[in-house]
């Protein structure tokens, strides 16, 4: 994901919306505990530290749409989903559940109250409200590495006039959501639309335009969504001029000329090779506002053995997804040559026949759907998520920093012996994975099935 131009970097961004939908605790801004009255119960951490933040249903969410895709619809069409933007809105959605379909939110998305899902949600916001405005290393004027990386995600919600919502679940909205609901008629149906698109489009940085189309019908009374947006620079640059056309195997047999960025010159990466894959780990440049030996965020490329290999690995992962989210035991090894191909493209689903295969079904189903802690008002009781609606867009080039090159330097310099040799050569359709790495959290998560399709 990174530009053309000098300084241009990696974007990517995504929107996520629940209609017709909330709840025994929140995480306050200091980080405590707190019930519906404001009296703290025990401390919780408002920044992700764990690996409980790695969202399992939301991530196999994403590995069944990529299988769905190409066992169903298009082989050849490429994926991508933000799991940590679906995690944000089916909290949101459980904190105004009650009954059994609290219970199956619960169990779906991992946690046994809904004060801890609070709690992790709490800490989730505050992963994306982390300072990366820092002063750069003097060391580096580069215009690229002296721009940090850019994360936020940014919720809205739209309520209709005539259905006010109860006071716990709007607390938790403004407290664990920062949001503040916004009053609106529904019965203004295009006038909302117009209002949601503009949103949509200004958090994003105008990456997603239109993201309800005329032919969405908005009913109310409860509409929300959420909008995630990650633009980092390569810490290892690829040099534009390096680029150049080659063979790339789709799973239909057929192969495509694409572009491929190169690294051809030795430099030391993280990597691992398992049973029937293996990974690289690209790391994003700090911009100068941390140590580069310590980035925050990184890209794995997860590549397939076998060149139609990529089926029979996503039903590996998706039998048990912890596999994908395991921290891989990678090694720093001399990599010889590195080929990845450029791409950049969108992608849009309704996620909740997904849903319903991995087993959360009785927020969608009427009458069966209990939000009577959404509302003061008998819709409550009528109250189930009639649509979520996904779109995301990813881009992927060769612009980065030349603090990479430095940072290799320096590894290669303190290195006591010659590691082993391996090469990267992601000629075949692959996975990748955008996140965190302290907290673990997944940004974003995918497939590249042909490089040269937008979708």
């Amino acid at each position: 994901m990174m530009g053309v131009e000098l300084g241009s970097e990696e974007e990517g961004v995504t929107v996520w919306e629940s209609k017709g939908i909330g709840s025994d605790g929140l995480c306050g801004d200091k980080g405590k505990v707190v019930d519906k009255i404001g009296g703290t119960v025990g401390e919780g951490l408002v920044y992700a530290k764990s690996k409980n933040q790695k969202m399992e249903f939301c991530v196999k969410v994403v590995t069944e749409g990529i299988l769905e895709e190409l066992t169903k619809n298009n082989p050849n069409r490429n994926v991508v989903m933000s799991p940590a933007s679906m995690n944000v809105v089916l909290n949101m959605a459980a904190s105004g559940s009650a009954g059994k379909t609290l219970d199956q939110f619960l169990g779906s998305l991992g946690s046994e109250t809904i004060t801890e899902l609070s709690c992790k949600t709490s800490s989730l916001m505050g992963l994306f409200d982390l300072d990366t405005a820092a002063d750069p290393d003097p060391d580096y004027s580069d215009s690229a590495y002296n721009a940090p990386p850019e994360l936020s995600l940014v919720n809205v919600m739209f309520v209709d006039q005539q259905c006010p919502l109860k006071p716990s679940f709007q607390e938790i909205v403004r407290d664990v959501y920062k949001t503040e609901p916004k009053i609106v008629d529904f019965n203004q149906e295009e006038k909302v639309r117009n209002e949601v698109n503009s949103w949509a489009e200004e958090k994003t940085k105008g990456l997603i335009k239109g993201f309800l189309p005329p032919t969405s019908k908005l009913k109310g009374p409860l509409f929300f969504a959420n909008a995630l947006y990650f633009k980092a620079a390569w810490l290892d640059q690829f040099v534009a001029s390096s680029t150049r056309d080659e063979d790339f195997h789709l799973l239909d047999g057929k192969t495509i000329r694409a572009p491929f960025m190169t690294q051809i010159e030795e430099s030391m990466q993280r990597c691992g090779s398992f049973e029937d894959f293996k990974v690289i780990r690209l790391n994003y440049s700090t911009g100068g506002c941390y140590s580069n030996n310590h980035p925050r965020f990184c890209m794995d490329i997860i590549l397939p053995e076998r060149k139609n290999g990529l089926q029979d690995l996503l039903e590996r992962f998706n039998s048990d997804t912890k596999l994908l989210l395991q921290d891989f035991k990678l090694e720093d090894m001399l990599v010889t040559e590195i080929w990845i191909p450029k791409w950049k493209f969108s992608y849009d689903l309704d996620t909740i026949e997904l849903m319903n295969k991995l087993g959360l079904t009785l927020p969608f189903k009427y009458p069966e759907a209990d939000f009577t802690e959404a509302m003061d008002s008998p819709l409550g009781k009528l109250l189930h998520i009639g649509k979520m609606y996904h779109k995301a867009c990813i881009s992927v080039n060769e612009e980065g920093t030349e603090g990479a090159s430095i940072f290799s330097a320096e590894l290669l310099a303190g290195s006591m012996y010659r590691p082993p040799e391996v090469q990267f050569v992601a000629d075949h359709p692959f996975m990748f994975m955008i996140r965190e790495k302290v907290s673990g959290v997944v940004i974003f998560t995918g497939a590249v099935l042909n490089p040269l399709s937008d979708n």
